[in-house]
């Protein structure tokens, strides 16, 4: 019987964010690890907001992002310009867990409690997912990060 509703596409059905870029890196890794070329071609939609990409080879102290959803770079005008608190943007707690990624070549998932200046508390989630350039070697980290008020 049909209702005139239209089928929630199976990518959007996932309530979590993580899940969602998760499981579309897995399709688009293919049993290998996808490059940062392949995951520009996913239709993430409204996801891309939350997501975050890291070029290891330029990056030193630092993470050098390639890109940063405007959700994300909002935390980041934020919450950064507060130099004390820097640590505490669910950006750098995200990216806190590259190095994790690129040695296990998985998906690292990560949440946390967080307190930001203002004693303003946000649960946050993320995932931190391996890219590779020539298949073999991890170049580039992607991941998304969200957060709700608690």
């Amino acid at each position: 019987m049909q209702t005139g509703l239209l089928e929630t596409p199976a990518i959007l059905k996932d309530r979590r964010l993580t899940k969602r870029v998760q499981k579309s890196w897995t399709d688009c890794a293919n049993g290998g690890l996808p490059s940062w070329d392949d995951i520009q071609e996913l239709d993430l939609g409204a996801d891309w907001r939350s997501c975050f990409a890291v070029d290891l080879s330029l990056s030193d102290k630092f993470p050098y992002f390639i890109f940063l959803g405007e959700n994300l770079s909002r935390l980041a005008v934020t919450y950064l310009s507060d130099r004390a608190h820097r640590e505490l943007t669910p950006v750098d707690l995200a990216v806190a867990k590259m190095d994790e990624a690129a040695l296990s070549r998985a998906p690292v998932f990560h949440g946390n409690m967080l307190c930001l200046p203002g004693q303003r508390n946000i649960l946050f989630r993320s995932v931190v997912l391996p890219l590779s350039e020539n298949g073999e070697d991890v170049t580039h980290i992607f991941g998304a990060a969200s957060g709700k008020g608690a």
